[in-house]
């Protein structure tokens, strides 16, 4: 399943309200509790910060995609946030976060979950891609992107 199939608008999120990491993470889960994806937002919350506390998914360049495996969904999950003034998501770079994208895999789907990781990073690789993601004013926008870059990397 391609990224752009399993993202729909309602879990595009432009312009993030908190700047601290935990109201960050709740504020992006939120959009999977509305669209009914999970049920248990403080639990997956807990395991997102649990999982940041082994190392920061800020990974640099503007980036940051914290993921889980959990056993709250079914299959592959994404949700795209973005920030045009940055949030501190203690990046290995030390620089702000502007493009963020949570990804939720099923528990024991080591394989798959890597194999999304890998997507995602390919994607974002390109500089021209993530200015067009962090200057994007719709969440129609933010589809157009990714599905252009998707589809020149197949």
């Amino acid at each position: 399943m391609s990224l752009i199939e399993n993202l729909p608008e309602s879990r595009i999120k432009i312009g993030l309200s908190a700047t601290e990491k935990t109201e960050i993470l709740r504020e992006i889960l939120e959009t999977l509790v509305e669209d009914g994806v999970i049920k248990n937002l403080e639990a997956v919350l807990a395991q997102l910060l649990a999982r940041e506390e082994k190392g920061s998914t800020g990974i640099g360049n503007g980036i940051a995609i914290p993921h889980i495996r959990t056993e709250q969904v079914t299959q592959i999950e994404y949700t795209f946030a973005s920030s045009k003034e940055g949030v501190d998501f203690e990046s290995l770079d030390g620089n702000p976060a502007h493009i963020l994208f949570l990804l939720l895999a099923p528990e024991g789907t080591h394989g798959p979950h890597i194999k999304a990781l890998a997507s995602l990073s390919r994607i974002l690789n390109d500089s021209t891609v993530r200015v067009r993601l962090k200057n994007a004013e719709t969440a129609g926008e933010i589809r157009n992107v990714l599905d252009e870059r998707e589809k020149e990397l197949v």
